[in-house]
């Protein structure tokens, strides 16, 4: 975690003006393009959810502004983040789960795969939750894989407000390779500009992560 200058920090005047809003935040929701993802991970047997994931993960990772946060009313930036997604128990409640960091697609699906296991069988208020649920080192992640949908309202504590994005994805839309997709960032720390420079690092890496999984199939092949 590192602070940011905020007397040199160009967005001075914007983090200032947003802070005592009621309600800073703001929420675009848009289609992703998932290029030939769904198609490239059936073919390799591995969950296309895992696979979008770890293709955010790896976006936040190249994206500074998408860790930046608000601690004791200053801004600052964490250098590391994880996903904190909900994941569905068999009788239909979600759990807050805690995935993993790690560089290596096959090693963030195992990893993940365990922590949604332990996580699953917790109560909702459980460890793994009241473990990370005050950290700024985290993003905000779930899934409606049953509809599409152009907008999305988030609950809140009021008051409460740390800077830290919260993304929804809907269900894939299998004619046009697109998952629909809600961002909610606070207005003091980015602008719709630099969604727009997120969503186009998500992209790419959605692309490499198509590619890794086409050359990984082709060498399997030799």
């Amino acid at each position: 975690m590192k602070k940011i200058a905020l007397n040199s920090w160009e967005r001075k005047e914007h983090f200032e003006f947003y802070q005592d809003f009621a309600d800073p935040n703001f929420n675009i929701t848009t289609n992703l393009n998932t290029h030939s993802l769904y198609f490239r991970a059936s073919q390799a047997d591995l969950s296309f959810t895992y696979c979008y994931l770890y293709c955010l993960a790896r976006a936040i990772e190249h994206c500074d502004f998408m860790r930046y946060r608000i601690v004791d009313r200053c801004p600052v930036e964490a250098e590391q983040v994880t996903i904190s997604g909900t994941f569905l128990r068999s009788d239909n409640t979600f759990r807050f789960i805690t995935l993993s960091d790690s560089q290596n697609i096959h090693d963030f699906i195992q990893q993940s795969e365990e922590n949604k296991k332990v996580g699953l069988e917790q109560p909702l208020m459980g460890e793994m939750f009241l473990s990370n649920c005050t950290s700024v080192e985290q993003v905000y992640v779930s899934i409606l894989p049953w509809f599409q949908f152009s907008s999305f309202k988030h609950a809140r504590h009021v008051g409460d407000n740390l800077g830290i994005p919260k993304i929804i994805f809907g269900k894939l839309n299998d004619d046009k390779n697109s998952l629909p997709v809600s961002i909610e960032v606070h207005h003091g720390l980015v602008d719709g500009y630099h969604i727009s420079l997120f969503l186009d690092e998500f992209h790419r890496q959605i692309i490499a992560l198509c590619r890794y999984l086409e050359e990984e199939k082709n060498f399997h092949r030799q």
